[in-house]
């Protein structure tokens, strides 16, 4: 058990095997390597991606299928070495994929060009750029779920 000291949430204690280890860090972010998963409200799909070990680091984070129905890339086979990911042996369903939101005064965007891919079974994640022009940084997020196609 680990207790660190959220500036915007007050003391946490996290149990050591929900930690989630970016080992390279964030871009940006390079010494940001221990995180866990907050809700942000049980009313909403939005968690909070918050870091332990430097504790004025969080993000707004959500799945990106919550903000683009049909959101959908191959992940590279550095990307799932990076977070031990065996494709003979694990399930596809141990990795989860969310996205950055990007908050400011008039509007909340998804970063849907730099997902994050985390191996459940391994808690070790990594954060890809997608070299994809389609896929926007800054995607507007809508009051309402994307419609499934």
């Amino acid at each position: 058990m680990r207790e660190f000291d959220s500036p915007r949430f007050g003391l946490i204690e996290v149990e050591n095997d929900k930690l989630i280890v970016f080992e390279k860090g964030l871009p940006g972010f390079p010494d940001s390597t221990e995180f866990i998963v907050m809700d942000h409200d049980k009313e909403t799909p939005l968690k909070w991606l918050h870091c332990v070990n430097h504790p004025e680091v969080a993000f707004l984070i959500v799945n990106p299928t919550q903000v683009l129905a049909g959101y959908e890339f191959d992940v590279p086979r550095e990307v799932l070495e990076a977070v031990g990911f065996d494709k003979g042996t694990d399930n596809p369903l141990d990795l989860v994929v969310f996205v950055i939101m990007n908050v400011d005064e008039t509007e909340l965007t998804a970063n849907l060009r730099a997902p994050v891919i985390v191996h459940m079974k391994t808690r070790r994640a990594h954060q890809i750029i997608l070299n994809n022009p389609e896929l926007p940084l800054r995607h507007p997020i809508e009051a309402t779920a994307p419609e499934a196609e």
